[in-house]
């Protein structure tokens, strides 16, 4: 963000293209990873005495990760490709905090000492934690996670607005250096971490699907439509596998896993994402996406031949400099 011109700091969080990744924790999950124990995953694999054979948990052991690992970069490399949003799923296991996807990923308080090194560097930077769900943990074990939090990040952490449809500039982040925005939900505590952005305030809609054809015009669909004021928007260009993927994958029918299967999708997406230009991009979610797509969703910020300009004011310059 901090290439941004300094006309596009005068605008809102909400008006500027976004890079994010979808389960941004996923990437360490391999086969071998230990699973997690949510009922919600859990009950889709038992029979109707409530069992899971043996033999499916050996199947789902195996062919799980390649379906449920989203990202191949570190989150600290991920911010350093260009990401600003990132999607975390919480998992806690005894005194310890993870992050999820089905498979237990990478562990959160590595990853939240990560980011503020981070953003304790780029100081024009502005990420975005979505906290997408907080599992397997008792209040008292929130309550650490959000001390925390506030003790990692500390004054970088951007306060919950108090009007409802107020979303500060990049500018104003960056001049009051609060660069961190922390968004969770079913937080009992929110008066005295007021640091903490109710989940509404981002609004994210997931189409559920396989198909490349229903995702493109889904998200260009809830791009188009109205929104509510005082809200992020994200749109999340991403593939739900089914258990036909799973199997034509094994069969070699279909794609063999996840990367695979979004590799084709972001392909195609860094083909109509200019048609998506005048619909007010905002947050892009996306899984295993390579740089030059990145490069593409931060682009959707400059006016054609801008950018160009841009570049021939640096050069400029560096020319005086010398």
């Amino acid at each position: 963000m901090s290439s941004l011109s300094p006309k596009l700091r005068d605008k809102k969080l909400s008006q500027i293209s976004i890079p994010g990744t979808h389960n941004s924790g996923s990437y360490p999950i391999k086969i071998g990873s230990p699973m997690t124990n949510l009922d919600y995953y859990l009950s889709g694999l038992a029979d109707q005495n409530g069992e899971i054979s043996p033999s499916l948990m050996n199947f789902v052991r195996v062919v799980g990760p390649g379906w449920t690992k989203c990202q191949d970069y570190s989150i600290a490399e991920q911010l350093r490709m260009g990401h600003r949003y990132l999607d975390l799923r919480v998992y806690c296991d005894e005194d310890e905090y993870f992050l999820h996807h089905f498979f237990v990923g990478s562990n959160l308080t590595n990853e939240l000492l990560n980011i503020a090194e981070f953003v304790g560097q780029q100081v024009e930077e502005v990420v975005i934690l979505h906290v997408k769900s907080v599992a397997n943990c008792d209040e008292s074990s929130v309550r650490r996670l959000l001390q925390f939090i506030e003790k990692t990040f500390g004054e970088k952490l951007v306060r919950s607005p108090r009007e409802v449809d107020f979303i500060p500039t990049y500018g104003q982040l960056v001049e009051n250096g609060t660069t961190v925005i922390v968004a969770m939900s079913h937080v009992q505590e929110t008066e005295k971490f007021d640091w903490i952005w109710d989940d509404n305030r981002i609004v994210d809609p997931w189409a559920n699907t396989a198909s490349e054809d229903e995702i493109r015009t889904f998200v260009i669909d809830k791009m188009g439509e109205a929104r509510q004021a005082g809200t992020l928007f994200v749109s999340q260009v991403i593939l739900t596998a089914t258990t036909d993927d799973y199997m034509a994958g094994l069969t070699g029918s279909g794609p063999t896993d996840l990367r695979e299967m979004a590799q084709t999708l972001n392909k195609e997406f860094g083909r109509w994402i200019g048609d998506l230009k005048q619909l007010r991009p905002n947050i892009f979610n996306t899984d295993f996406a390579k740089k030059s797509l990145i490069r593409k969703i931060i682009d959707m910020n400059f006016k054609r031949g801008s950018k160009r300009k841009m570049k021939g004011k640096k050069r400029e310059r560096r020319k005086k400099d010398d």
